[in-house]
């Protein structure tokens, strides 16, 4: 069980959620095809959203706020 997006570093069990992906199984097979391909995937601020687990921009910063707030 890898619990984080090994793209945006979002933990995929607490929230937001916000229509994220959280099938690590897919996340891993995302993950792999830019990997097995040498493909670079680009930062979630450049797109705006994870191509790994789709969460946004938006999600990942709130869940960090929210770790730093407890």
């Amino acid at each position: 069980m890898i619990g984080i997006c090994p793209n945006c570093g979002i933990k995929l069990k607490e929230p937001p959620f916000n229509q994220r992906e959280m099938n690590e199984v897919i996340i891993t097979l995302r993950y792999r095809k830019y990997k097995d391909n040498d493909l670079e995937i680009p930062s979630v601020e450049k797109t705006g959203h994870c191509l790994i687990c789709s969460a946004s921009l938006q999600d990942v910063k709130m869940q960090k706020s929210i770790a730093k707030d407890s």
